[in-house]
């Protein structure tokens, strides 16, 4: 381990520049604002790519040590920056695409009235996603794990105005609350047996520990195998992965969170913080190893994500709530990937998908702001010639996320499939079902969109539209490029030249895994991932080349095809239950205990204790309630350190030494 102690400049000038922008923004005129963002997400990403180098060129990975962060008895978390192969990867898609997004976005957001507000929110984000991604431990990442969550927030709800769209940046911020439950449990888990969150010493205690079949002597896990423990923390992990990276049943806030800026869209939902769940299991791919079980429900969850969403994504009409659901289907590959041990083929998808997915996100705002403000695909049609450059970019994005050769998106998902063939023909036959599914939904979307004649209420609204400008069309163009080359990546070993440099890449970090199918087998899958995806896409062009076909809409009116299309359409009612069944039993929760405080402690004891004893205990609060901030943090540090102390004191009585 190297030491760079400039690593912490990467969350740093983002840090900044969100401070900059969010207590000065007011003052600052918009190019000043302009110039400030920018420059943050690049320095961060010229400071990453010069890191990056250090850790090819000296073959081992940096750190950078800023503090001590929790010392108690022997456990001591230290605040440690730290960049290896499997994080530069997502520092670099973070940073690199981060920046196009901020570029395209002067332009999207040029008129807006809180401009400097949504930049300082953006720059927020890249410095909680750069923490998160940095950390050398998982309370480090956790706190970037909850940065990223409010920034999610924050950015969802941009225009609170709107109650719907505040109504969205809530789900999301509650819905990623619960995944975060599990995540904490996990971590709490790994802490109470080995003492420590550290990556490496984790590891290091792992191989220690020796069989996982050996039965725990003491403390809470008394009686249990080390086995059923990392199981127990690993599926406690992936509940909070489920919830970042919208699976099942997670997945709810993520088309809603659709309510923000199409430029939030691009990077929060589609190439950054929905993939931090992959990224953490990736990470944790030692703990993972040791779980088959949780392994096998990771990949199933995933599969079964990948074909729900993708059905749901068959009949929405709103152009970003396809590119959602398509976000949440291709969110389960990598899972799929994950479970079925193929952590190099999740990473890859996951860089490949960043690309072309936030080109679809980016190609699908610039058609919104051409159409000032329309996302129903109906109303859309013939903009193939009137704004080509977003067409040809999202036309190329669109044959990537399909899985079309030679574009990056067929190298990935083919070695998704590949793995998961490996494991379970029939986890392979679910993937292939949703490939065939998003090649069909794109199709789709490409057709009603950019094909056919104008069909918005206003004819003459095409003679009207708002063109995108340089700083939007670049971001576009670069990224297709991206879609095409990505794939280059990972090649299969069958092929002349470089080939598998991701396996080589990351086999530091997780171990030498270069898989090698049966070239029979191999091409096999490929010609038939192929054949999926081409007729995917040509039966959606052909139904909907010339608009909404009217055959298919007659058939959709009644019977069984009814049915299917309001089911679909309405996303299978998965809202409505959770309205109908859990919603009631949190308000309940808040109802029941707003009666406890109202009528046992505003009331019976209120009434019951004696005058002397209730103007003493209110003059002893008062003492701690007075106001001063100051005093409040200072409780606050008081208190944390006092339960701190008290978790740590009693792990420490059963850790694995």
């Amino acid at each position: 381990m190297v030491e760079f102690d400039t690593l912490f400049l990467i969350p740093l000038l983002p840090l900044c520049g969100a401070a900059l922008l969010g207590l000065f923004g007011k003052r600052l005129d918009k190019e000043l604002a302009t110039i400030i963002a920018l420059a943050a997400v690049f320095g961060a990403f010229a400071v990453t790519c010069i890191a990056t180098y250090t850790v090819y060129t000296r073959d081992s990975a940096v750190q950078n040590f800023l503090w001590t962060w929790i010392q108690s008895g022997r456990v001591r978390i230290d605040l440690t920056l730290g960049l290896d192969r499997l994080s530069a990867t997502l520092m670099l898609v973070v940073t690199g695409v981060g920046f196009l997004i901020h570029l395209y976005s002067t332009g999207y957001m040029h008129d807006d009235p809180s401009y400097n507000r949504f930049f300082a929110y953006l720059n927020l984000f890249i410095f909680a996603m750069s923490v998160l991604v940095l950390g050398r431990s998982l309370p480090v990442m956790f706190i970037g794990w909850e940065g990223v969550g409010l920034a999610s927030y924050l950015l969802i709800g941009f225009w609170y105005a709107d109650e719907a769209k505040a109504r969205a940046g809530r789900k999301a911020f509650v819905v990623n609350r619960i995944g975060d439950f599990g995540f904490l449990l996990g971590i709490f888990s790994l802490m109470a047996l080995f003492g420590t969150a550290d990556f490496v010493e984790l590891e290091k205690a792992i191989k220690a520990a020796g069989s996982t079949t050996q039965e725990l002597q003491s403390g809470i896990f008394s009686g249990w195998t080390l086995g059923s423990v990392l199981t127990f923390a690993c599926i406690s992990l992936f509940v909070g992965a489920a919830g970042k990276s919208a699976q099942i049943p997670l997945y709810v806030w993520l088309p809603d969170a659709m309510a923000g800026p199409t430029p939030v869209s691009a990077l929060i939902h589609a190439a950054t913080m929905v993939t931090a769940g992959v990224f953490m299991c990736t990470r944790l791919n030692f703990l993972f190893d040791l779980a088959p079980a949780a392994q096998m429900l990771v990949a199933w969850v995933g599969a079964l994500t990948a074909v729900f969403a993708a059905s749901i994504g068959l009949a929405q009409n709103d152009i970003k709530k396809v590119l959602a659901y398509s976000t949440v289907s291709q969110l389960g590959y990598m899972f799929l990937a994950v479970g079925v041990g193929a952590y190099s083929a999740a990473m890859f998808h996951l860089i490949t998908h960043a690309f072309f997915k936030a080109c679809l996100f980016l190609g699908s705002g610039a058609v919104i702001h051409a159409l000032h403000g329309e996302q129903d695909v109906r109303k859309m049609g013939g903009l193939k010639s009137l704004i080509p450059t977003v067409y040809w970019t999202f036309f190329i994005s669109t044959l990537a996320l399909a899985g079309v050769v030679p574009l990056s998106g067929f190298w990935s998902k083919d070695l998704v499939l590949a793995h998961a063939l490996e494991k379970s023909p029939l986890l392979c036959g679910i993937g292939l079902v949703g490939a065939f599914m998003t090649a069909f939904y794109m199709s789709r979307l490409v057709s009603l969109t950019f094909y056919g004649q104008f069909r918005g209420p206003d004819p003459h609204a095409k003679d009207h539209l708002h063109h995108p400008n340089a700083a939007m069309r670049w971001p576009l163009i670069i990224l297709a490029i991206f879609a095409v080359l990505a794939g280059a990546l990972d090649l299969p070993h069958f092929l002349p030249g470089p080939h598998e440099f991701l396996d080589h890449w990351y086999a530091p970090v997780l171990g030498d895994r270069i898989f090698e199918m049966e070239l029979p087998t191999e091409l096999g899958l490929m010609v038939t991932s192929t054949v999926v995806a081409i007729s995917g896409l040509y039966i959606g062009y052909a139904i909907y080349r010339h608009g909404p076909s009217a055959a298919l809409e007659r058939s959709t009116r009644t019977g069984a095809g009814a049915l299917v299309h309001r089911v679909l359409l309405n996303k299978y009612y998965v809202d409505e239950i959770y309205e109908a069944t859990i919603v009631p039993l949190v308000h309940f929760a808040g109802r029941l205990a707003g009666g406890i405080d109202h009528w046992l402690i505003d009331g019976v004891l209120a009434w019951a204790l004696p005058r002397t004893i209730k103007r003493g205990f209110g003059q002893a609060l008062s003492w701690f309630q007075n106001g001063n901030v100051q005093a409040y943090a200072t409780m606050f540090v008081f208190a944390a350190a006092l339960v701190s102390a008290w978790v740590l004191w009693v792990s420490g009585t059963f850790a694995i030494r």
